[in-house]
């Protein structure tokens, strides 16, 4: 017998009804019946309070017992492809939200055991504590007050690179490499960027949570791109000033050091913004990263930007950001890192309200539909609440 559910809008927003939204996101997919469990799985992640499992999903929408285990087919085993559907997500996005840039966050997710996909025993910064967990990338598109998620991976490392038994019973394509979250982050957004209807803006990340921001200097180049990226105070960093030259050798310093040692040894540029809430320093200098290697034969390490922002006169630590955009106004800059903030707060809406850290599924391609079932139930909320036309596709 199949299982069957309710249709309906119950949950919709003025200007467009879940149905024809469902339409235009998951159209891709090529079965009725997968696209209703879409529209199920939709309405039980907008509708249903506390942890959204699969069981708590179906009994909210259908009220039947049956239901969970159809929708753990359709996510879990059902081999449709997720890329369509977040295109189609990021089209949307890109109506709504014109003066967007590309802003990537990491999320830690906790488990218990070793079977959920991606997971493994880390020590992770932001906690101070080493735990058993899943850490996810997340490509959003932010204008100056929205922050819409369109694009998710996770980070493979250890076993689940090396792995072949391991891979398998995750259902990893052997075309997936896993790497950093820098890495993941950076292939993302290049290819949103790459897409037709998208412009190529710089991409700005904080991935410090996951304690990998060593890795910048010998990251993947972003093609011909511009980043943004958040590090520790002690990031190490090199000098370039007075006495730097690129021909003599210099010592590694840190993030912190360069800019307090501002005005002793190099210049340190100095602007203020107000922040909304207060007045914002942001200090700057210009350095080189230790063990980058130049760009052309017989050329010279590139040179990139380090900022400091703080607020004068009130305790806390100060944000470091490494960039290559040493020749952008400040105030461009200083837009842009406020729209990580953005980032860090839709990451706890979504966490909290729509099922972010919730899927407990042990493949690959299930964590993959999960989270782009989450995209969508965020971006229906957010993006759904003007004149239809406006989002017509």
């Amino acid at each position: 017998m199949v299982t069957t559910c309710p249709r309906g809008s119950s949950v919709a927003r003025t200007g467009w009804s879940l149905t024809d939204f469902v339409h235009t996101v998951f159209g891709s997919l090529p079965r009725v019946d997968q696209q209703r469990w879409a529209d199920v799985y939709l309405r039980g992640l907008l509708s249903t309070p506390g942890r959204k499992t699969m069981k708590r999903l179906a009994g909210q929408i259908c009220g039947e017992p049956s239901a969970g285990q159809a929708l753990q087919q359709f996510i879990t085993v059902s081999p449709w492809d997720w890329h369509q559907p977040r295109s189609a997500l990021a089209r949307l996005a890109a109506r709504r939200l014109p003066d967007h840039a590309w802003v990537a966050g990491t999320f830690v997710s906790e488990k218990k055991g070793s079977r959920s996909v991606g997971v493994r025993r880390r020590f992770v910064p932001a906690l101070g504590a080493t735990v058993n967990c899943q850490v996810g990338v997340g490509l959003f598109m932010v204008s100056r007050t929205e922050a819409i998620p369109v694009d998710w991976d996770l980070v493979l490392d250890g076993g689940w690179r090396e792995d072949a038994a391991l891979r398998r019973r995750a259902r990893i394509p052997d075309t997936v490499t896993g790497g950093s979250a820098w890495k993941r982050a950076l292939e993302m957004a290049a290819g949103a960027g790459s897409a037709p209807w998208a412009h190529r803006t710089p991409l700005v990340a904080d991935l410090t949570v996951t304690g990998d921001l060593a890795e910048v200097p010998g990251g993947p180049a972003f093609g011909s791109g511009e980043w943004l990226v958040r590090v520790r105070p002690d990031h190490p960093v090199m000098e370039h000033g007075p006495g730097t030259a690129p021909s003599l050798p210099a010592a590694p310093s840190t993030a912190e050091h360069v800019i307090e040692a501002g005005g002793t040894r190099f210049r340190v540029a100095l602007s203020h913004f107000d922040a909304g809430s207060g007045p914002v320093r942001v200090r700057s200098a210009l350095v080189r990263l230790p063990g980058r290697r130049a760009a052309t034969l017989g050329g010279h390490p590139p040179v990139h930007r380090l900022f400091a922002l703080d607020s004068p006169g009130e305790p806390g630590e100060a944000q470091y950001w490494l960039s290559t955009l040493r020749r952008r106004n400040v105030g461009y800059v200083f837009s842009l890192i406020r729209r990580q903030q953005l980032v860090a707060d839709t990451l706890r809406a979504l966490e909290e309200g729509y099922g972010l850290t919730d899927f407990e599924g042990r493949s690959y391609p299930g964590w993959h539909h999960h989270m782009t079932m989450v995209s969508a139930a965020y971006a229906y909320r957010r993006l759904t609440s003007g004149p239809a036309d406006s989002l017509s596709a």
